[in-house]
């Protein structure tokens, strides 16, 4: 718990070194370069293969009473009846967005079935190039096919998903799973075969986005999404086409109407005055008749007026009975009721156009209902609700128009009683006059507001307006590859630091001199380099690197631990072995020995010994001899061969006793040191990994100076805490700590030995 929270406590006070983060994962370039070669090839390729799509738009006026007129004033003509109002904006662009609408626009341009091309990697729709084309009567599923044709001209048809072949040719008609299908070569196709044709669902219909440029106009962008542009430009030229004309149509249904009524009147009214005219040429030529005497003008000046007032209420009366038949006709129950043909009732013209309202109401949002639908019943309900009050109103209007001509036929009795003294020609032909006058009048009547209909399908306009017609620019929407290139860039770098950074969380091996120094707060001698080359003394080259941090070693040690005074016996240990705190020992006593100081180097290690093994030695007696025999000379372990150098000594272990423990705890180890000490400058002792063992701790006593040993990649990060422990706890004396098998690639900025290749050494031996 003790070795936790000092741990806990260093890491909280340690600074984030941003150079250390930036170094680390430097040492990992090649995998930064391979990463972000590996994500921009793979962003290239996805670029290369995807099919890329174009925003197609167009920008449309759409007409609005409620937000504005253009210069044609259609209100002159609204009041006749002759056009229905122009629909609200909002409802306007639910009638573009419409199925039935899109639904035109897919049967105009033959867009249910689409065509691709195979002959490249990327699928690439073919449209207007096509060699063939394809269409489908009696549609009963969607699909893909492959159409090929042969060398005699003959096509196959295979589709592996409906497990269907057909062999045909181009005249011929095939049931197929989709349907009847027929085929035409396309004159103007470009492409080659084979080509894989798509037959679209039925209720598929092209993606329109329709977005009003601000609240105060009534500008539209119509937009479409589509890899084909010239498509997406044919798409929305068609959808405000189609709209216009059937806007134009409405308008002109209830004008069209008004005209075939008139036209049917006039056939009857002409027959009847004609007979009228036939009826008065006949009867001057049976009476000799040639002018009118000026007294029977006189006379008649006042009848006439009211003859004309009788013409006029027979008229009324005339067009409303005209108008109850064809309201009472079955044939007429969904037609509109004529508006202009002359009646001067606002009643029942107010009646008719409310009625006419109706009919342009259901017309437009019933086309294709059943009869059974509750809407289309709701909207005949109120229609018949109508009519039936436009048929009740014609029976007041005209019991009214009877009352009236019966007061007018007795004024004009009485003033024909007044020109009862005239010839009974002249009372005969005037009646005949009469009869002929209304017929006239009628007719004329009715050829002017003809004209005057006609006039008003003329000034149909439409109601969208086109300020610029579809188009694009040829810059792709989708995929966007600047963004894709960026996030390819982005996640090549990425991915190798989440990788690094991963393998940091799972690492528990000490990998630096940062990392040491964080946990450790002994002094710390120096860092050695790691090189495949194994020598037993390394640092005999003087000029290498590895002979150079040992002497830096050896120069810390006097100034960093006794800070000027001599050091005499310097323990080594480490935590585990492996760590190569032998080598360590034999080359720092070399090291102090080519110095010119005289050196012992005792292998106290008597568990497991490495120098028996990398060193052949003269004495044949050892130091685990020396404590088990208190008869034993100190000259008789001691190797004075000289063999490795003139200032280095050496007492090895020989022989591994059976109780390592109590030889380091007897007298003799004492005695040992006490003798040695005045012989050498410098004593190196041996021992065995303190982790194992606590033999260190029974030489601890005898030493000045410990050196711990650390290695790169091979010391667990957990034990970094237990040195640092004894290091507070000062358990060891002068602990001292160095980092073995140090990597050039672990390393930044500038070192001595830099790039001497062949001269730089590590510690490998434990």
């Amino acid at each position: 718990m003790e070795i936790n929270n000092i741990q806990s406590e260093q890491l909280v006070n340690e600074e984030v070194s941003f150079a250390e983060i930036f170094f680390h994962y430097l040492n990992y370039w090649k995998w930064f370069v391979f990463s972000v070669i590996l994500c921009l090839f793979i962003a290239f390729v996805y670029l290369r293969f995807t099919t890329k799509e174009y925003n197609i738009s167009s920008k449309v006026l759409i007409k609005d009473d409620k937000k504005g007129q253009t210069s044609l004033d259609m209100n002159a003509f609204s009041d006749l009846g002759l056009m229905p109002k122009i629909g609200t904006f909002d409802n306007e662009i639910e009638v573009l967005l419409s199925k039935s609408l899109l639904k035109e626009v897919v049967d105009s341009l033959k867009i249910g079935v689409s065509y691709f091309s195979v002959e490249t990697m990327k699928k690439q729709e073919i449209y207007n190039n096509t060699p063939v084309l394809v269409s489908v009567s009696n549609q009963m599923d969607w699909g893909t096919f492959l159409l090929n044709k042969e060398k005699d001209g003959s096509f196959i048809l295979t589709s592996k998903p409906f497990d269907f072949t057909r062999k045909f040719n181009i005249d011929e008609k095939i049931n197929s799973p989709w349907g009847i299908l027929s085929f035409k070569e396309n004159p103007f196709g470009v492409d080659k075969y084979p080509v894989e044709v798509v037959i679209e669902h039925p209720k598929k219909f092209p993606f329109i986005q329709i977005n009003p440029i601000n609240k105060q106009a009534t500008v539209i962008n119509i937009s479409t999404i589509t890899a084909v542009p010239q498509k997406g430009m044919d798409i929305i030229n068609t959808l405000v086409n189609i709209y216009n004309k059937k806007a134009i149509d409405e308008k002109n249904y209830v004008a069209t109407n008004t005209i075939r009524f008139i036209d049917e009147r006039l056939v009857v009214i002409s027959g009847e005055l004609k007979s009228a005219e036939r009826d008065v040429e006949s009867y001057k030529r049976s009476r000799g008749l040639t002018d009118i005497e000026a007294e029977a003008q006189i006379f008649l000046h006042a009848q006439t007026n009211y003859s004309q007032k009788i013409s006029d209420v027979t008229l009324q009366l005339t067009i409303l009975r005209d108008i109850k038949k064809f309201l009472t006709s079955p044939d007429n129950l969904g037609n509109m009721v004529p508006a202009n043909v002359g009646l001067t009732d606002p009643t029942i013209l107010t009646l008719i156009q409310k009625y006419n309202e109706e009919i342009t109401l259901k017309n437009r949002a019933t086309p294709g209902m059943k009869a059974n639908n509750p809407l289309l019943k709701e909207y005949e309900d109120r229609m018949a609700i109508l009519r039936e009050n436009l048929v009740k109103g014609i029976g007041i209007s005209e019991a009214g128009l009877q009352t009236t001509l019966q007061e007018l036929r007795k004024q004009e009795s009485m003033y024909l009683g007044k020109t009862m003294g005239l010839s009974t020609q002249e009372r005969e032909s005037r009646e005949l006059y009469r009869q002929k006058e209304i017929k006239e009048s009628l007719f004329i009547y009715l050829l002017q507001k003809k004209e005057e209909t006609g006039l008003s399908l003329a000034l149909a306009t439409p109601n969208a307006i086109v300020i610029d017609s579809a188009d694009y620019i040829p810059i792709p929407i989708k995929p966007k590859s600047k963004i894709i290139l960026f996030a390819a860039l982005l996640l090549g770098i990425i991915i190798p630091v989440i990788v690094v950074y991963i393998m940091d969380l799972f690492d528990n091996k000490l990998r630096n001199k940062e990392q040491l120094t964080k946990i450790i707060k002994a002094p710390f001698l120096g860092e050695l380099p790691k090189t495949k080359l194994q020598k037993a003394f390394p640092v005999l080259n003087v000029r290498s690197g590895i002979a150079e941090k040992f002497r830096i070693v050896a120069s810390n040690l006097d100034f960093i631990v006794s800070r000027g005074e001599r050091v005499k016996v310097i323990m080594v240990t480490s935590s585990f072995s492996g760590e190569g705190k032998s080598f360590f020992s034999q080359n720092l006593a070399m090291s102090l020995a080519t110095s010119g100081k005289k050196t012992l180097l005792i292998d106290l290690d008597i568990r497991k010994s490495v120098l028996n093994k990398h060193l052949e030695m003269n004495p044949k007696k050892g130091v685990a001899m020396f404590l088990a025999d208190p008869s034993m000379e100190f000259s008789e372990i001691i190797d004075k061969s000289k063999r490795f150098h003139k200032n280095l000594d050496i007492i090895p272990v020989k022989v591994f006793p059976p109780n390592p423990a109590e030889l380091l705890a007897s007298d003799r180890l004492g005695l040992l040191f006490q003798n040695l000490k005045d012989q050498y400058d410098y004593i190196i002792v041996d021992t065995a990994p303190i982790a194992l063992v606590a033999d260190a701790f029974r030489i601890n006593q005898f030493v000045d100076v410990t050196i711990f040993v650390t290695r790169s990649d091979y010391t667990y990060k957990s034990s970094l805490s237990d040195i640092q422990l004894l290091y507070k706890e000062d358990k060891l004396h002068n602990l001292t700590v160095v980092l073995n098998a140090v990597s050039s690639k672990k390393r930044y900025g500038y070192y001595y030995g830099q790039g001497a290749g062949k001269h730089n050494y590590y510690l490998e031996e434990s």
